[in-house]
């Protein structure tokens, strides 16, 4: 029977299985996102219940074969776990959420691991909110292979125009535009995509425009990879905010 022993990760989503145990979908760093079944874990005896948290770093041991081998123990790891509230504990039921839709079970990938818990620590700071869930969602599409053309014109392959508009289209890129819209497709400055090609997130954070269209083009682009799936965090998002912040 395999056995992996104290590897460090996260809960991304849990529900309930038959009447007293758990399905737990979670993201570790050697192994991927997986599935594993915690036995017992909703019983009154349960003593791993008050450790199954979302958004913690924990440790957990497993063993079993197949798809969905059982959780032999687990405990929060000694790292400070992050203090998420309010708009913030919603922007990382939103990053959960990407991940469950985009990752693919068993797939390693340590760098996103390590995006995902670094992005953890920065929701922390809610005035930075907006501008941090664009880093995670650039950047974890880049990480997937799914980055974006930061460079070039994608017709004629010429250097970006930081004064000049462009339309960003679906596995294309950026398009000069003529002044004109285009039905369905978000419109960018040359200089914000400057920008996140040289990783100048503070830039874009401080221009409330550049940070509007950046946020219009990840949701053109993020809902072409989820297909026809249903984000739930963007509903629950809707009541707490009057100017919606979330992807």
């Amino acid at each position: 029977m395999n056995v992996v022993n104290t590897q460090i990760a996260y809960i991304l989503h849990k529900r309930a299985y038959r009447e007293t145990s758990s399905i737990l979908e979670i993201l570790t760093k050697d192994y991927g996102r997986m599935s594993l079944m915690a036995r017992g874990s909703r019983g009154a005896k349960s003593k791993i219940a008050g450790n199954l948290l979302l958004f913690t770093p924990l440790i957990i041991s497993w063993q079993g074969k197949g798809s969905l081998p059982y959780v032999k123990s687990i405990e929060r790891a000694d790292l400070k776990t992050p203090v998420l509230k309010s708009k913030p504990l919603l922007s990382a039921m939103y990053i959960n959420e990407l991940l469950m839709y985009l990752l693919h079970k068993d797939d390693v990938n340590e760098a996103v691991f390590d995006h995902y818990h670094h992005c953890l620590y920065l929701l922390e700071d809610e005035s930075e909110l907006e501008i941090s869930l664009r880093y995670f969602e650039v950047k974890l599409l880049e990480l997937l292979g799914f980055g974006l053309n930061l460079l070039t014109e994608a017709d004629t392959a010429e250097s970006l125009n930081p004064e000049q508009a462009y339309h960003y289209y679906l596995e294309h890129g950026p398009v000069i535009s003529n002044g004109g819209t285009v039905s369905g497709i978000p419109s960018i400055t040359g200089e914000c995509l400057m920008a996140l090609a040289e990783d100048n997130y503070q830039k874009i954070a401080e221009n409330p425009q550049y940070l509007a269209e950046l946020k219009r083009v990840m949701r053109f682009v993020i809902n072409h990879h989820l297909g026809n799936k249903k984000l739930k965090s963007r509903e629950l998002f809707k009541p707490v905010l009057s100017i919606e912040t979330i992807s």
